[in-house]
């Protein structure tokens, strides 16, 4: 792209952030690194297009000294909207639990009985999958948002820091393809109440609809693993059944 290009590049994108001031330090540089992120993701109009997400998958989950092997489905309408259907691998239907999460509500279900999920865990899932809408990228273009560059770590990963009013900060990761490989943030325990640093980091990629996506997300928590998942199917969709996220009876 020649100086041109780039600059009107950079005068739209922050126009689009409803920056009308002087350039902020570290802004500038962040807002150029998320159009090029939004380029590898597939570009604006494919993750514009199809704002729901769902996927197939397994799983270990990392819990009380254990290694449990799980398969699932994820359906999302990230930020606050999702179903996950999941089952303990060689355990069948007996195992079957789906989590839904609608708005500031949450629920379990166990063999079609639901139960309520106490606020704690209701917050900590909305944190969770809030990181999925950040990793679709244009959502960030709003004046919403504050995007801030990190500069590049000692690994060569280039980072944004995302902040927005009523959600914890996240910083963003890419490497020099611009393909996300990291996200870190920190959040509630919802059994301890503590306070803990997550990351995910991202390697494979899967694509479908013009949309690419991470194939393997590995999670931490201060560093120890926590969740470790592998898409086997994944499709983006434009809009799922409202009543995917209403509990049974």
């Amino acid at each position: 792209m020649n100086g041109t290009g780039l600059g009107m590049l950079l005068g739209l994108s922050i126009a689009g952030l409803g920056v009308t001031d002087a350039a902020q330090p570290g802004r500038d540089e962040a807002v150029l690194l998320l159009e090029s992120a939004i380029r590898s993701g597939g570009g604006a109009e494919h993750l514009e297009r199809f704002p729901a997400l769902t996927w197939r998958g397994r799983a270990t989950v990392h819990a009380g000294g254990r290694e449990i092997q799980i398969e699932g489905w994820w359906r999302l309408v990230p930020p606050d909207r999702a179903v996950v259907e999941t089952r303990e691998v060689g355990r069948g239907e007996s195992s079957l639990r789906r989590l839904i999460l609608s708005g500031d509500r949450g629920w379990t279900e166990r063999e079609g009985q639901a139960q309520a999920l106490a606020p704690e865990f209701t917050a900590h899932e909305r944190d969770q999958f809030y990181l999925y809408y950040l990793m679709r990228f244009v959502p960030l273009r709003s004046p919403d948002f504050q995007l801030v560059s990190l500069g590049v770590d000692a690994s060569g990963s280039q980072g944004i820091r995302v902040s927005r009013a009523g959600r914890r900060d996240v910083d963003l990761y890419f490497d020099a393809a611009k393909r996300l490989v990291r996200v870190v943030t920190r959040l509630t325990d919802p059994g301890t109440g503590k306070e803990v640093v997550e990351e995910l980091r991202c390697s494979g990629v899967l694509e479908a609809r013009g949309i690419r996506w991470p194939k393997r997300i590995a999670i931490t928590w201060d560093g120890l693993p926590y969740f470790d998942f592998e898409l086997t199917e994944f499709k983006p969709m434009r809009r799922l059944d409202e009543s995917l996220f209403k509990p049974a009876k």
